[in-house]
């Protein structure tokens, strides 16, 4: 199961599971990108379920419609994610309080409502959409930044508490990824493609690709030994803090 699989890193997400013979149940709030992710990867590998991940009754509903149809859940890939902004002294609470409900409840809400499942089968791996910004602070991005930090411990816990359940649970923390979210910040126009780009150590940003093939590991049995854990994917964004200004070798 994953959410947020209409954006770029489910759909990516999505595709990849289908590739290694997996059956997804897909989430999102957004019913026609959903469709067309269902278009292009296939209705007899992929099924859409509109969901708002902030309701933990939907998700339970959505979770336990997997049960009846599959007879298990052996992965929860909880991935939707939201971007709102501002100062601190001037945030707007309602979006601060909307993006902790979707990025940190909402990850709360599936793990609820999986669990269960999972403690039942004996087996199941989760995995947590964090960010550089859960290591991280980003000015004028108190919200997001908030969210994902506290995912990480959530992670930890979760682990913590059901790794003796047969159950991992590990966070992933992309940089910069091609996703239509990465399309909103460069529409505000401070930054452009290639200032992104050249902060990283690979020299270009992220594809969403590579982020489903690190999810791919940690939901599969090859990351057995791996749980509770924060993993960069960042093309080596956060390796420097370049205080002298002397470049890298080009």
């Amino acid at each position: 199961m994953i959410t947020g699989a209409a954006g770029g890193i489910g759909w990516a997400t999505a595709r990849r599971f289908v590739a290694e013979g997996a059956k997804v149940v897909g989430l999102d709030i957004d019913a026609d990108r959903g469709a067309q992710m269902v278009d292009d990867i296939g209705a007899e590998h992929v099924t859409f379920v509109q969901t708002d991940v902030t309701d933990p009754e939907q998700v339970t509903a959505a979770v336990d419609g997997c049960v009846a149809d599959h007879g298990r859940i052996d992965i929860l890939f909880n991935n939707a994610a939201t971007s709102t902004g501002g100062y601190v002294a001037d945030l707007d609470l309602a979006g601060f309080d909307a993006s902790i409900k979707l990025m940190l409840n909402g990850p709360l809400h599936g793990m609820q409502a999986a669990i269960p499942h999972m403690i039942e089968q004996g087996s199941g791996a989760i995995v947590n959409t964090s960010s550089v910004y859960g290591l991280v602070a980003g000015a004028a991005n108190a919200p997001y930044c908030s969210a994902k930090a506290a995912l990480i411990n959530l992670t930890r816990v979760t682990a913590l508490e059901y790794g003796r359940k047969g159950i991992r649970c590990n966070a992933i923390c992309p940089g910069v990824v091609e996703t239509p979210m990465f399309e909103q910040v460069l529409g505000i126009g401070l930054t452009t493609r290639e200032e992104v780009a050249a902060r990283h150590a690979i020299g270009r940003t992220i594809q969403p690709e590579e982020v489903a093939d690190l999810v791919l590991f940690l939901a599969s049995d090859e990351s057995s030994a791996i749980t509770g854990q924060a993993i960069q994917i960042d093309g080596g964004l956060l390796l420097e803090t370049n205080l002298t200004g002397v470049p890298p070798v080009s």
